[in-house]
């Protein structure tokens, strides 16, 4: 009889979990990085339905106390990802930006410049059942 109540509990919780979603965690493979690095971003379905997501992201840095957006050189293609249920999914992240008088996407005579050194965030939306989208962030430090 232990058992059956033990067993309820336990659907009661997984349905909550369910109901609460979707279930994901997002993170770099460091946290302080070198100009012309490339972090490779992981995205974890923690939950049990699946998660949908682009290959964009934004790019923000920390500037005199607010998040201020950073111009990247690069335009991304719609696909959209679909990650089942405790699935993981890998990407590089270019850690680099457009010079202000720059359009994306326009060939320049030499490479883009990398990020100056300070305090950024990855901002990136992940979608899922049932509660629709979110965005979801982690931040990260460039050294000199």
């Amino acid at each position: 009889m232990r058992w059956k109540r033990n067993a309820g509990i336990v659907l009661l919780i997984l349905l909550l979990w369910n109901l609460t979603g979707p279930h994901f965690m997002i993170s770099l493979d460091k946290r302080t990085y070198s100009a012309g690095e490339e972090p490779e971003l992981t995205i974890s379905n923690v939950g049990l339905t699946p998660i949908y997501f682009g290959q964009g992201y934004l790019l923000y840095r920390w500037e005199n106390g607010s998040w201020v957006g950073v111009r990247t050189p690069f335009i991304f293609f719609d696909i959209l990802y679909d990650l089942p249920p405790f699935h993981s999914w890998r990407q590089s992240v270019a850690l680099k930006y457009l010079p202000e008088n720059e359009s994306p996407g326009e060939p320049i005579p030499y490479p883009y410049p990398d990020l100056p050194p300070g305090r950024y965030r990855l901002v990136k939306r992940i979608c899922g059942l049932p509660l629709g989208c979110r965005n979801a962030s982690v931040e990260f430090e460039i050294t000199g």
